[in-house]
């Protein structure tokens, strides 16, 4: 039987119980990949994820305007995250401030 180097990734991280924390740390860099290509690197300057947990991406901002902003456009930046993984990883962004 052939087993492919991700399945055998996933096996492993499950066993040893990080595989959450690996995905919140995927996310999380998805995340910011997004925001700098749709508002650039000055507003992402001016943010951080810091967390995903129950399905809630937690993002410390800087400016109540940055946190607008990204409000706006939050259905469009969730739905990218989650097709991009192909599963609802991400149901709501919190901002803390």
């Amino acid at each position: 039987m052939i087993w492919s180097i991700g399945s055998l990734l996933d096996k492993s991280l499950k066993r040893q119980g990080i595989e959450s924390q690996v995905k919140a740390s995927q996310v999380i860099k998805t995340f910011h990949k997004i925001v700098e290509k749709k508002f650039g690197k000055k507003v992402l300057e001016q943010l951080q994820a810091k967390s995903l947990k129950n399905k809630t991406l937690v993002i410390a901002v800087l400016s109540s305007v940055v946190a607008s902003e990204i409000r706006l456009h939050q259905e469009e930046i969730i739905k990218e995250i989650n097709n991009q993984y192909k599963k609802t990883l991400v149901e709501k962004l919190r901002f803390l401030f």
